[in-house]
């Protein structure tokens, strides 16, 4: 199952962008010949996101071209 490694991946991209910030939402862009199984996708973010500032975050897909596969955006706690 790639996308273990794969959603690996989102969370260091997206931790090492958030610092110490909490992150609320991540949004990932799938083209349908990405070959990225969504729900395996999900199912691996709350398991990876564990103890990162990930975690408790919701994961939404964007329906995209091709063979496409990006974060397309996250959304940040506010500064307290």
């Amino acid at each position: 199952m790639h996308e273990l490694g794969l959603t690996r991946n989102i969370v260091a991209i997206v931790s090492e962008r958030a610092g110490e910030r909490r992150v609320r939402r991540v949004k990932l862009a799938v083209g349908p010949l990405a070959c990225v199984e969504r729900q395996a996708l999900d199912f691996c973010f709350d398991i990876v996101a564990q103890g990162t500032v990930l975690e408790g975050a919701q994961i939404e897909f964007a329906d995209a071209d091709g063979d496409t596969f990006l974060i397309k955006e996250f959304e940040l706690e506010e500064a307290a």
